[in-house]
């Protein structure tokens, strides 16, 4: 007779919530320059050796409130207009933008997860500026790439300023009216 493999279990509630937490706080601590992973904890109202068994490394916790906040655009891709969508990615990239000034030393953009999230957004905006142009919302010279590069540009290219960054939005998509 061979061993049994030992089933895995199903996480507890408390664990769930524990997790649901750390998440919602780390997404929080993020979104400004930095946040430490004490702070996340302190935040979420539970110990540092919670944080640690969810997430061992900082770069973990990023990744799996990363992938969660691009879980929900792509949610949302589905049910809301371009311009609703397009405010949500803007704040998802404030919330991004912490938490790469944050993972700094160890952030590999390059790496397959962000490969992988990014494809996922992409294929979101796709979809809704095809939407967009078939419903004559959108002006049909403006590609998907466009709309990324500006919600790019907004939130990290030269001189991006957080601060402006809704306005300026608003302008963009003002201009992308059919003429």
């Amino acid at each position: 007779m061979g061993e049994e493999t030992p089933k895995a279990r199903k996480p507890r509630a408390d664990q769930l919530r524990n997790r649901e937490r750390l998440l919602e706080a780390a997404r929080e601590v993020f979104r400004g320059e930095g946040g430490s992973l004490e702070a996340v904890a302190r935040t979420a109202g539970v110990g540092i050796g919670t944080l640690y068994r969810h997430f061992p490394t900082r770069e973990a916790l990023f990744q799996a409130v990363y992938a969660r906040e691009v879980e929900g655009l792509e949610r949302r891709a589905a049910d809301e207009g371009l311009a609703d969508w397009m405010r949500a990615v803007l704040e998802m990239m404030a919330t991004k933008r912490g938490m790469v000034a944050a993972l700094a030393p160890v952030f590999e953009p390059d790496s397959t997860f962000f490969s992988e999230q990014s494809q996922r957004m992409r294929a979101a905006i796709a979809a809704l500026h095809a939407r967009a142009v078939a419903e004559g919302s959108l002006r049909d010279d403006v590609t998907s790439d466009d709309l990324m590069r500006v919600m790019i540009g907004l939130s990290y290219g030269p001189g991006a300023d957080p601060a402006r960054a809704g306005v300026l939005l608003e302008v963009f998509l003002d201009g992308l009216r059919p003429r």
